[in-house]
């Protein structure tokens, strides 16, 4: 074996290492985007998380779809910025004053960071009236982590570009070493908080677009869902707008009852979770039906 094959075999363990723990990253974090819609999504119609029993793969399947638009629009944002992150540098380059120019630069940056930050951390901290409007407490509740994650992010630039040129910008560290600690403290508090503002605003795009779409389905008078035909041999109490029940007399048929105008919301292994066509919220019930030899659901396609 030659000296270049072991390096070889390094690499591509220290790529396969750091493929492996992104892959780990980004499954938490649709993980985490999927429980906060499908949490948002059924609490619209009172439906407990904890009933439908959810697994890990669930929720990750059902980030896909709402978290593909802000996946590409943060990935886009990252792209400009990091062939941006040069325009201090090269402003400064061609002035006569480097020196003044990247200062401005580095306090301009750090001064933007520390107000949006403090700003952010301010708000956080005011009692809303319970007269606000909900159209103003989701805003704040989406805008807010963005805009942490903005001032924590220029905060980190200044930091790197007084780290990155120290020199031309006149920085004299006394103690090398505790220079450095403090450096690698504020990038590691940086990153901490990054992070968390990520997480926040997964969660509360997460939540608003849970929200939206079950305001949505009910608004459309749940079009797109599986109609559901009940038949039992027990009377069950599925009352409300738009269910008709029916009795079925023929004595050789062992279902008694029959019960139409019903929507089906969701599907567990042991339960079914049931809406009446004309389910409005604050005002129905959901219907939850047992999954069992006395049961029988017949499931039809809604025509668009």
């Amino acid at each position: 074996m030659s000296a270049r094959e072991p390096a070889t075999v390094g690499s591509a363990w220290s790529l396969i290492t750091v493929v492996a723990s992104q892959a780990v990253v980004v499954t938490g974090v649709l993980y985490y985007f999927g429980w906060a819609y499908a949490s948002a999504y059924y609490q619209h119609f009172g439906v407990d998380l904890r009933l439908l029993g959810f697994s890990t793969q669930d929720y990750v399947l059902r980030s896909l779809n709402g978290g593909f638009r802000p996946a590409v629009v943060a990935l886009f944002i990252t792209m400009v910025l990091f062939a941006a992150r040069r325009l201090p540098e090269w402003h400064a380059i061609r002035r006569r004053r480097p020196r003044r120019v990247l200062r401005m630069w580095v306090a301009a940056t750090c001064a933007t960071g520390a107000a949006i930050t403090v700003l952010v951390a301010a708000v956080m901290f005011i009692r809303l009236p319970e007269s606000t409007p909900a159209g103003i407490t989701s805003a704040l509740g989406l805008w807010l982590p963005v805009m942490l994650i903005a001032g924590v992010a220029l905060l980190g630039y200044s930091n790197a570009l007084r780290i990155r040129h120290r020199a031309l910008l006149g920085i004299r560290a006394r103690n090398a070493d505790s220079d450095t600690a403090t450096l690698r403290i504020n990038m590691a508090a940086f990153i901490a908080l990054a992070l968390i503002g990520c997480l926040w605003a997964v969660g509360s795009y997460a939540h608003r677009e849970g929200t939206a779409t079950a305001q949505q389905a009910e608004n459309q008078h749940f079009h797109h869902y599986p109609s559901v035909m009940i038949f039992s041999i027990d009377r069950l109490g599925i009352e409300g707008p738009g269910t008709v029940t029916g009795h079925i007399d023929h004595p050789d048929e062992r279902y008694k009852w029959v019960y139409s105008g019903v929507w089906l919301l969701a599907r567990t292994p042991d339960r079914y979770i049931l809406l009446p066509q004309q389910w409005k919220a604050t005002r129905d019930r959901v219907f939850v039906i047992p999954d069992n030899d006395t049961i029988r659901i017949d499931i039809a396609r809604t025509p668009n």
